[in-house]
């Protein structure tokens, strides 16, 4: 089984309003949604389609479990291994997209990111969940350069602010669950 492939066929979405797909050109502001359809497989594994957020990305068909001691086989990343291995990637291509503009001295660069999350209160009422939460979250960048420190250091902190990843958790981020069911058009906030 293949952990991450085309989606030649992506699904429709059923309860999001369509949105154009725009072409982005250089020098203006970028502004686009990006949408995923998850459902369930067998024991903890998903199954997940990446729709293409502009006419120049492609849909991507993941798979994605959890550890045996989640009950799953370990046959593929956890989700909150996706979400931090995707704010590293989000990072990577503001710095190389930089470099491509102002290329640098650079050997290597490297990023690491640490968080620790955390389930409080787990309650077999309540199907075993607790309230989840992240404690610390830690982005290092690793870079080896003949460069001065502080033509480094402006680098990191120009791309560190243009990653949409680092906004997306690193600031309060209004967001809603709706719940549809049985094919209902007006979700139930919860």
């Amino acid at each position: 089984m293949q952990i991450v492939t085309r989606s030649e066929n992506p699904p429709e979405l059923q309860s999001f309003e369509p949105y154009e797909r725009s072409r982005i050109k250089p020098g203006e502001p970028v502004c686009f949604p990006y949408h995923v359809i998850a459902e369930p497989g067998e024991g903890q594994s998903k199954r997940g389609v990446i729709l293409s957020p502009r006419p120049d990305y492609s849909s991507w068909e993941v798979r994605c479990d959890e550890g045996t001691g989640m009950g799953g086989d370990d046959e593929a990343p956890s989700p909150l291994g996706y979400l931090i291995m995707g704010v590293a990637f989000c990072l990577l291509t503001h710095i190389k997209g930089y470099l491509h503009k102002a290329p640098m001295q650079i050997s290597s660069i490297k990023v690491e990111i640490r968080a620790e999350y955390a389930t409080l209160q787990p309650d077999p009422q309540n199907g075993g969940q607790g309230v989840g939460r992240c404690d610390a979250y830690g982005c290092h960048v690793l870079i080896d350069s003949d460069e001065p420190d502080e033509k480094i250091q402006a680098l990191v902190a120009v791309c560190r602010d243009a990653c949409m990843a680092i906004a997306t958790i690193a600031n309060a981020v209004p967001t809603t669950t709706r719940v549809f069911v049985n094919g209902a058009t007006d979700g139930i906030a919860v």
